[in-house]
């Protein structure tokens, strides 16, 4: 609001600056007019350096509460996910940095991050849904139960999950003979890019695409079904899931608002829509910590939350 202001005072100032030229032009300036034009150049100009001040002083806190919850996280953090495996998956767009400083905040947690699995707009391009479930399809596995009336997205969400997560506490770290098969095959369809031979984990973390400022809420509808299908099936399949990203995942058209929109998805998956600062990043832990003792909630800064973090954030067993 402050730029805003700030871009409209100096575009007033330019205007009367350019008043005050052609008044001059036209010949010397007299009497009460000069004195109104002088008057009202100067409070402009004063106006403008108050304000620029005040950017600086916001941009200055700003720097300050960072660096203040930087400093504080590993603190808050560690211990949380004791003895927990987590495999982070990264949705197309991701911020690069969004998705390090989350794997940074797992190990500072004391998680042992399985690894990174990068999906691709492959999986969630409507002209590609009926390839994506014939492949899934095919790689179904005894121990799979596909769902009845489910789409492709979840029916493709199951299989992926089977290869990734486990809700066997004992099974998680370990590798399993079914994933180099799906991982593999949704490789070379150019559906997924990840290590073919992941140990499982058993909890997930997904990373939200960040929705660009002139993006459609309505453009990529199908790309958020897809995704919300796949942070479900994740969480099914494991002992709990949390879809993180940065605000504008949880305005319309992305993935967190649409996570959130979807009444079972909600109560199901958590999500954390500020994990691009470091407060986000702790918030992302307690909520995936929350989720392994069998809770669930909505955190962040943008529209109906649950709050900050979960209030008693405990690792589970």
């Amino acid at each position: 609001m402050i730029d805003f202001r700030y871009f409209l005072v100096s575009i007033a100032a330019i205007f009367l600056a350019l008043a005050v030229g052609v008044a001059l032009g036209a010949g010397p300036l007299k009497g009460e007019l000069d004195q109104q034009l002088r008057g009202t150049i100067s409070a402009v100009s004063k106006e403008k350096d108050g304000l620029r001040k005040q950017i600086a002083d916001l941009q200055q806190g700003d720097k300050y509460r960072d660096s203040f919850a930087a400093d504080i996280a590993p603190g808050l953090v560690k211990g949380r996910l004791s003895g927990q495996k987590v495999v982070v998956v990264a949705l197309p767009n991701a911020d690069n940095s969004v998705v390090k400083n989350v794997q940074a905040s797992l190990t500072s947690a004391d998680a042992t991050v399985t690894g990174t699995v990068s999906m691709t707009d492959k999986w969630s391009d409507p002209s590609q849904r009926q390839f994506l479930e014939e492949l899934a399809t095919r790689l179904v596995t005894g121990d799979v139960r596909m769902p009845d009336n489910g789409s492709a997205y979840d029916r493709a969400g199951v299989v992926l999950a089977r290869a990734l997560v486990t809700r066997d506490a004992k099974a998680a770290g370990r590798r399993d003979s079914a994933t180099p098969t799906i991982m593999g095959a949704f490789g070379e369809g150019d559906l997924v890019d990840g290590d073919s031979d992941l140990p499982q984990a058993d909890l997930a973390v997904v990373v939200a695409p960040v929705v660009p400022p002139k993006a459609k809420p309505t453009s990529n509808s199908d790309a958020v079904q897809a995704w919300v299908s796949l942070a479900r099936s994740l969480d099914s399949a494991s002992r709990g899931a949390v879809v993180v990203g940065d605000p504008s995942s949880a305005g319309d058209g992305g993935v967190l608002a649409g996570l959130r929109a979807d009444k079972q998805a909600r109560g199901e998956v958590s999500s954390v829509d500020v994990a691009d600062l470091a407060s986000g990043q702790v918030a992302a832990v307690w909520a995936l910590a929350e989720q392994a003792g069998g809770g669930v909630g909505q955190y962040g800064a943008v529209g109906s939350t649950d709050g900050a973090l979960p209030k008693q954030p405990t690792a589970g067993s």
